[in-house]
């Protein structure tokens, strides 16, 4: 395993920006939160690959702006908006490989109540599907990542995803988890096995997003649990801009965390 940081953490600096930064701060992995559309630009992917490769950083998933939108454009009814939106998100998938990633984080639909009907149900695993070979035929794998305001906070709903697309792998979110009123646990127990990436952070009872070594999360048990499941990827930092003041802060940060993995 080793310890990273995503992208995210700088909003709204350009990413650009932020790529050195880290690297000026030690970090050699990364997640890179995308924020618009002409970032995704084989352009822009050049750009961003150069900086990562002179700076000696390692860009290992992707995770797109329109996260917010996935169900609509992706999982609904409206057959020619699903078409248009895997157009875009193989543009994606083709953006992830080339700047070197392996990873493309995934939200999916919002939580808005209500079951399934077998029928449709069925029509949204079948984009699924799509969605993992779309990003398997360039080299990418589609991560699931659990969040508190999606279908993805209920670990029933990861474990239904799990049992019926055994070719999607997972993100495990630590905020996210406190966030929908859950514990981390609550998740290894159900998709561990298939989990390639990790957000982590820390937190209290008052705050359910910290940087790690300011909060109360338990870094012995959770290290000793994703060892245990064989884990080999990263874990990479993933906190608010309002979550610290200076860089330095991030250093103690991975310093925290530099105890349990390299960084």
């Amino acid at each position: 395993m080793r310890i990273g940081v995503s992208t995210a953490c700088f909003y709204p600096q350009p990413v650009e920006e932020v790529v050195p930064l880290l690297a000026g701060l030690g970090v050699r992995a990364i997640e890179v939160f995308v924020n618009t559309e002409s970032e995704f630009s084989p352009a822009f992917a050049r750009q961003l690959s150069s900086i990562a490769n002179s700076c000696g950083v390692d860009i290992v998933s992707v995770h797109p702006y329109t996260s917010l939108m996935e169900g609509m454009m992706l999982l609904s009814d409206y057959p020619r908006r699903t078409e248009d939106g895997m157009a875009q998100y193989q543009r994606y998938f083709e953006f992830t490989a080339s700047v070197g990633a392996r990873f493309f984080t995934f939200h999916g639909e919002r939580n808005l109540g209500g079951v399934d009907d077998p029928a449709r149900a069925e029509r949204k695993l079948k984009a699924y599907r799509r969605l993992c070979s779309l990003a398997g035929s360039c080299g990418v794998t589609l991560a699931q990542e659990n969040v508190a305001w999606c279908k993805s906070e209920n670990p029933a709903y990861l474990r239904w995803l799990y049992d019926n697309v055994p070719e999607l792998r997972y993100t495990l979110d630590i905020k996210q988890a406190g966030r929908a009123g859950r514990y981390w646990r609550d998740f290894v127990d159900v998709v561990g096995d298939r989990i390639v990436n990790v957000h982590i952070n820390d937190y209290s009872a008052a705050h359910s997003c910290l940087l790690p070594g300011e909060g109360d999360m338990d870094y012995d048990d959770f290290f000793h649990r994703m060892h245990a499941l064989g884990y080999q990827g990263q874990a990479l930092i993933e906190v608010y801009r309002s979550n610290f003041g200076a860089p330095e802060d991030m250093s103690r940060a991975l310093r925290v965390l530099g105890r349990y993995a390299p960084i």
